[in-house]
């Protein structure tokens, strides 16, 4: 009862400053491109129809499914659009002219297609040395936030993991956001993995989109599956002692993150694996030696060389390699992409964690 009405409170909320952002956005596109007015209008209706349809996106119907695929994308879109454009707009009011927003509408139509290509084409591999005293040799493969929803193209998964098998890995990781919030999703990730090697480990740990739907059905079909299911859970692997934690946008007390449980009966050097970054905060308190997570996308914008992301303006630990005392952490950016196929600089991500001892 408490989480449905927060859910239409916030709802509420976001309907109120989006409706005030599209009002400033909208008028003043017609302002400054009165000859586009036609097209400003039929854009603004199409990408706001999702609101629509937002207190039954949960139903986990076809018809749900249908439409937060197809609309969610336009809608999300729009909705950073207005949340920058007010300034270009005010750019173009103090400078008497339209070409602020000109130029911005340009260089988003130039944008786009190129995002869509870089979300859905390549696939990098980032190779992550790791040294850290008494550590065993072990390659170590992430793949994280591969959000599989209705448009996730089967043919990407088995790219994917072909290509995490190709890194000759003792062991690969799936650091949560395996599917889209509905557990209807998880028998396509679990149908790209028929042909995955059964000799190579695969853990995995639940990400907030799971937290986000039906978590204990998620689980219970992860359960038995070519992937091991770790909720507040260690297991061996090799001579590691992989050490799964829950994630922190749990609602149920038995799934909330237990680091603690994660390490109890511990054989093997301890690697923790997570969703957030937040776990970081735990792990150094331990002097755990390494964490692996995901969860940022580097805000599917960024300049992976300057180790610059948009997720950077938010969150202290946003992407790549990060040492604080004794304790390491890695950030993948993320393998798949969150409801709009687009990012700029931050290609799709497979990580190979080379793990090994330091020198003495």
């Amino acid at each position: 009862m408490y989480h449905a009405r927060a859910m239409r409170q916030f709802l509420l909320v976001a309907v109120l400053i989006f409706g005030v952002l599209n009002l400033i956005a909208i008028s003043q596109l017609l302002r400054l491109h009165p000859r586009r007015r036609a097209w400003v209008i039929a854009i603004a209706i199409l990408c706001n129809l999702m609101w629509l349809f937002l207190p039954w996106l949960n139903a986990q119907t076809d018809f749900s499914r249908a439409v937060r695929a197809t609309l969610g994308p336009p809608w999300f879109a729009w909705l950073c659009f207005v949340i920058v454009y007010p300034i270009v707009a005010l750019l173009a009011y103090v400078t008497k002219s339209a070409w602020p927003s000109r130029i911005f509408l340009w260089a988003t139509l130039i944008a786009i297609p190129i995002g869509v290509y870089t979300a859905l084409v390549p696939l990098d591999v980032e190779i992550v040395p790791v040294t850290i005293p008494n550590a065993p040799n072990a390659r170590i493969v992430i793949i994280a936030d591969l959000h599989t929803g209705l448009y996730t193209r089967p043919s990407r998964l088995h790219q994917i993991f072909a290509r995490a098998e190709s890194l000759k890995p003792d062991v690969v990781l799936l650091a949560g956001d395996l599917i889209d919030d509905d557990p209807y999703f998880v028998s396509k990730l679990l149908d790209a993995l028929r042909d995955f090697p059964p000799g190579i480990p695969l853990f995995a740990v639940l990400g907030n989109h799971e937290m986000y739907g039906q978590p204990d059905e998620v689980i219970a079909l992860l359960r038995g599956s070519a992937v091991r299911l770790l909720v507040n859970e260690g297991a061996p692997s090799g001579k590691l002692w992989i050490a799964g934690v829950s994630d922190y946008a749990a609602t149920l007390p038995e799934l909330r993150p237990n680091l603690d449980r994660a390490l109890a009966g511990r054989r093997g050097f301890p690697v923790v694996l997570a969703h957030q970054p937040r776990v970081f905060a735990e792990v150094m308190a331990r002097r755990l030696p390494l964490a692996l997570v995901a969860h940022t996308h580097g805000g599917q914008f960024g300049f992976r060389a300057l180790h610059w992301s948009l997720a950077g303006l938010f969150l202290p630990y946003h992407m790549g390699l990060y040492r604080r005392g004794a304790s390491q952490l890695y950030v993948n950016t993320g393998t798949g992409y969150w409801l709009l196929p687009w990012r700029i600089g931050v290609t799709p991500e497979i990580t190979l964690v080379e793990l090994r001892p330091s020198p003495h």
